[in-house]
């Protein structure tokens, strides 16, 4: 008997939970989410390179490589990489000129650096030179 009135009670209070979880409130929330696009970084619309070298009467040598782009927003880039050689005495120039122009400006930047052979102990000599001017002025 004891068992039908535990059985009956557990019965009762599932029945009262069950009508109590009914009777409750229910709330609703709505959450906006706003997505914006990323930047799309400028493709690359037109590029061209071109390479030359040359050998002087001293026996100097040089080799240029340069190269020009443009981007779908009208920016322009041009690097040209000069290696000068000395063989008399061992040592190599490298003269890299990038210029950037964007919205009529012109940054030129131009680094300079002196290697010299092993023998000379002498640590590479790097100088750099930064100017800017109005695409069209001197």
């Amino acid at each position: 008997m004891t068992r039908f009135l535990l059985a009956g009670a557990a019965a009762l209070a599932t029945m009262t939970g069950a009508a109590m979880a009914q009777s409750s409130a229910q709330t609703t929330t709505q959450e906006t989410t706003t997505i914006s696009q990323p930047a799309v970084a400028p493709v690359t619309v037109s590029s061209s390179a071109t390479t030359g070298s040359a050998m002087r009467a001293d026996g100097d040598q040089t080799a240029t490589r340069a190269a020009s782009s443009t981007d779908s927003s009208g920016d322009k880039t041009e690097t040209t990489i000069t290696n000068t050689s000395y063989p008399l005495t061992g040592m190599i120039t490298t003269k890299k000129t990038t210029t950037r122009i964007a919205n009529g400006i012109a940054t030129e930047t131009v680094t300079t650096t002196n290697t010299y052979p092993p023998s000379a102990m002498i640590p590479p000599q790097v100088s750099t030179t930064t100017r800017n001017y109005v695409v069209g002025s001197r």
